[in-house]
């Protein structure tokens, strides 16, 4: 099998591209050929020990992001930068789901008291994933994800910046594309995690 050739997208205004990223999910909701289901991986053995309790909990909140991120969808960009959608994998549930999950998981197998919102907590950690894809030029799978953590009494800002994983990604196949994207997501929340460690 070779690879899966998605069919590209131009992103001129943001208005039209998001028209257009509708106009790509219609027509490929469309097609006979069923899609494979593909979750992230658990959270990974992570080195260090945890925190103290009086270093506070952290409420996790789902990450935003914008179409076609913001779906089951596994996004590939071409060469001149458009935006396809593969056609022959999906996943398990909205991105940013698993991505809000994944980091809860993360954290706490890193040391760090983390739980969804709704619970008593001492601290806020919000998201903005800005980039979930499979960069077909470079051959990389690139996850980049902007993070916030504040005070949840104070409102006062403990810190932000943007962390950033690649990983190699030579197959654009379902299950190569996935385990690439994971393997990228990893990377990422590893320095998340020492980054949240630090300021709590």
């Amino acid at each position: 099998m070779g690879k899966t050739r998605p069919t590209y997208t131009r992103r001129t205004s943001k208005g039209a591209a998001t028209t257009l990223v509708a106009l790509i999910l219609a027509l490929v909701g469309c097609s006979a050929a069923p899609r494979e289901t593909f979750d992230l991986s658990g959270a990974a053995k992570f080195a260090g020990t945890r925190l103290s309790t009086h270093a506070g909990v952290v409420a996790v909140a789902e990450p935003v992001a914008s179409q076609p991120l913001d779906s089951d969808r596994l996004v590939v960009r071409g060469a001149n930068g458009d935006l396809a959608l593969l056609a022959d994998a999906q996943w398990a549930d909205r991105l940013p789901r698993l991505v809000e999950a994944r980091l809860i998981a993360r954290l706490s197998a890193g040391g760090v008291d983390a739980t969804f919102p709704g619970s008593v907590v001492s601290y806020q950690l919000t998201s903005e994933l800005r980039r979930f894809e499979i960069d077909e030029s470079r051959q990389m799978a690139v996850v980049e994800i902007a993070a916030r953590l504040s005070n949840d009494q104070t409102g006062a800002r403990r810190g932000e910046t943007v962390f950033i994983g690649e990983t190699p990604a030579p197959r654009l196949l379902g299950p190569d594309a996935v385990r690439a994207l994971d393997a990228a997501l990893n990377q990422a929340l590893d320095r998340l995690v020492v980054w949240t460690r630090s300021r709590i």
